[in-house]
């Protein structure tokens, strides 16, 4: 979910399960579109994505079991597929709890946009370091607003993004299912920030879901509006988990980011 803020006010946007409220900001859009920029030049050789997670909201990590490999090798094959046309340029996602950040309990059950923002701007690494883009993912307890449905947000115009544990805990499956349900939010998260889907990034062709404006129409992309739904993601998982895809980018989505040059 990409939420826009508006001065101290915060709507939602761009992905709506039932209801949307269509306002924008304009400095949140210019940041949006800044970060895009920046991060598809030529000239960023490392693409960084950080994680930091509070008690009993630990990241899912190690093997992916019977598929084999990494869990966190769904977010870096989803980069790197990505950024396939952007040569001389590495991935690196975090892999084990070690490489994370914990932090202290932040005893909220409800959270608001504004909260969020907060919380984020005070614990992200900078989004820019030279030829390095940084990203940040935050793991939290709790719900979106109370929302159980909202298994991730990120507010436009910031180098980061949350996923909300006890949602993705709550969408059920099997242990896989919720590996993947948790990569693939932190994925499509992420690709709010990068700006897919119109939202920084251009269509190459059109794509976008005119009912979930900076959203994917294509139901076996991870940018999909359903994979913020946890009442609908698993079928997406299944998807996923029953191609063996790893890059869950589709391919609207990859066609964008290796067309953007700026």
């Amino acid at each position: 979910m990409r939420i826009l803020p508006v001065g101290f006010l915060f709507l939602v946007t761009a992905v709506c399960f039932n209801n949307c409220v269509g306002t924008s900001d304009l400095a949140a859009e210019i940041n949006q579109r800044k970060f895009s920029l920046s991060i598809f030049s030529y000239s960023v050789t490392d693409f960084q994505v950080h994680a930091y997670y509070e008690p009993g909201a630990e990241p899912y990590v190690g093997s992916l079991g019977l598929l084999g490999g990494d869990i966190w090798d769904i977010t870096e094959q989803s980069y790197i597929a990505l950024f396939q046309n952007h040569p001389g340029r590495t991935v690196t996602v975090p892999r084990t709890l070690g490489d994370m950040t914990a932090l202290s309990a932040q005893n909220t059950s409800n959270w608001s946009p504004k909260a969020l923002v907060q919380l984020g701007t005070s614990i992200a690494a900078p989004w820019i370091q030279g030829n390095q883009i940084h990203l940040s993912v935050i793991f939290l307890n709790g719900y979106y607003q109370g929302n159980p449905n909202v298994l991730g947000v990120q507010i436009s115009g910031n180098p980061f993004a949350f996923v909300f544990k006890d949602a993705i805990q709550g969408v059920g499956g099997t242990s896989t299912d919720q590996h993947y349900a948790e990569q693939a939010v932190t994925v499509h998260e992420l690709g709010h920030v990068v700006g897919l889907v119109n939202l920084g990034v251009p269509l190459a062709r059109p794509h976008q879901d005119s009912g979930h404006p900076g959203h994917s129409n294509n139901s076996a992309c991870v940018m999909y509006w359903s994979v913020e739904s946890a009442q609908n993601i698993l079928a997406s998982v299944a998807h996923f988990i029953g191609t063996g895809r790893k890059d869950l980018f589709g391919p609207e989505a990859l066609q964008d980011g290796r067309s953007f040059h700026p």
